[in-house]
């Protein structure tokens, strides 16, 4: 069997019209995940695993030779890209289709907190004796949640949320209520397995009140000892990537991380969080189809003239292998979307500003579906220039029923405008 690092070789085909931009950068596997992040103060602060480490920004801002200027995240998704360029010295601006990860970006990235205030608050909440709430939580719609929670840390968690929500300061309120919403999943019987949450029962669960506390101290703890950032503008924003609300050449640079083609809905995914912050199921309800086709139920309308030969290609390979009935259309749509995004990005950089996209290739039985190809050439039709495309890591195709035969790629997908 090859060594990890033979299979970047195996993943990288020479032969097509970009295959000449593949890079090996093995040094980059651990970046494109959320694993650093996890010993990082603030960025910790929501765990987020489809996400990419601080350090990948800080490293591409530096190898791109990105100017000093405004960057763009279109995925936001909970804000590392906007927090690194914060404390790089840059403006940033993200968007999200999901309130979770622009609530979540917005709550790392505010600063100039009244401390002796925040303290008193932190204790002044978990000192607090349980009692009855008038609040109710919100069904996500597709899980049980009594089987989800025991009645006790049903009950203890919206009564925490009742007790942060009648607290004026609005910044103190968010950072109290971001330490709530990061312990639900910990709080839980369940467990976020792959693209889905399973009923997983746990023994021994910590209280709610002993989870909260804890974390509220270590988020405390955080803004204690982090340096002071630059002054820069970063923030959040609901937005759609399809369609974003940017005047025209006014963006230095795009670094981002879409979701990957790989039927994960992530309002099922962080369905129990949404539930907490949202005010009904039809809300959650709405955002599943409205957020981008890399999953069966998003049912965005608007539709791209897609002009892409490897796409064509691996939709005709489709029809010769015994793959979803829904796949094409999933597969079709996503790069529709990813297109629209692409163009909407492509009008808001400055000439000469880079685009940065983290992807991962798809792995189907017999077929391969190479994103980062496919975004290339979509990108050139455009009007990018496509500079190179940073192979990131390679991984056997595991996928269940798929033998260890061939390797996938994890890229970054560099274009420039």
């Amino acid at each position: 069997m090859p060594r990890n690092e033979d299979l970047f070789d195996l993943s990288i085909q020479r032969k097509g019209k970009y295959a000449d931009l593949l890079v090996k950068r093995p040094e980059y596997k651990e970046l494109v995940t959320f694993s650093e992040n996890k010993a990082e103060p603030v960025y910790n602060w929501f765990y987020y695993k489809e996400g990419f480490s601080r350090d990948l920004v800080w490293n591409l801002l530096k190898e791109l030779k990105i100017p000093r200027g405004l960057i763009l995240d279109p995925f936001c998704g909970t804000g590392t890209t906007l927090l690194a360029a914060k404390q790089a010295g840059y403006g940033a601006i993200g968007f999200d289709i999901l309130p979770l990860g622009v609530f979540v970006s917005n709550t790392k990235l505010a600063d100039g907190y009244d401390m002796d205030l925040l303290q008193k608050k932190i204790r002044e909440i978990t000192s607090y004796k349980f009692g009855p709430s008038t609040l109710k939580w919100v069904d996500p719609g597709f899980i049980d949640m009594r089987k989800a929670f025991s009645s006790y840390a049903r009950n203890d968690i919206m009564f925490f949320k009742e007790k942060i929500c009648g607290i004026d300061d609005a910044k103190i309120r968010n950072f109290l209520f971001l330490g709530l919403l990061s312990i639900v999943s910990e709080a839980s019987n369940t467990k976020k397995d792959g693209g889905v949450i399973r009923i997983v029962k746990k023994k021994h669960l910590p209280p709610v009140r002993y989870l909260l506390k804890n974390r509220l101290k270590k988020m405390y703890k955080d803004l204690k000892r982090m340096p002071p950032a630059p002054e820069a503008y970063a923030e959040a924003r609901m937005g759609d990537a399809r369609d974003l609300p940017l005047e025209p050449g006014t963006v230095d640079a795009c670094i981002t991380s879409p979701p990957y083609l790989n039927y994960v809905d992530y309002t099922k995914l962080y369905g129990l969080e949404l539930s907490l912050l949202l005010g009904s199921t039809k809300e959650i309800l709405e955002l599943r189809k409205s957020s981008l086709r890399s999953h069966v139920g998003a049912e965005y309308k608007k539709r791209a003239g897609l002009m892409s030969k490897k796409l064509d290609k691996t939709l005709e390979e489709l029809k010769e292998v015994s793959v979803s009935n829904r796949f094409p259309d999933v597969l079709v749509g996503y790069f529709e979307d990813m297109y629209l995004s692409m163009e909407n990005t492509h009008s808001a950089l400055k000439k000469g500003g880079i685009a940065a996209y983290v992807v991962g290739n798809t792995c189907l039985p017999e077929l391969t579906v190479d994103v980062d190809l496919i975004l290339a050439e979509l990108g050139e039709h455009i009007g990018y220039t496509p500079k190179e495309i940073l192979v990131a890591n390679a991984r056997w195709c595991d996928v269940a029923g798929i033998r260890k035969d061939r390797p996938v790629r994890e890229s970054i997908v560099v274009l420039e405008k």
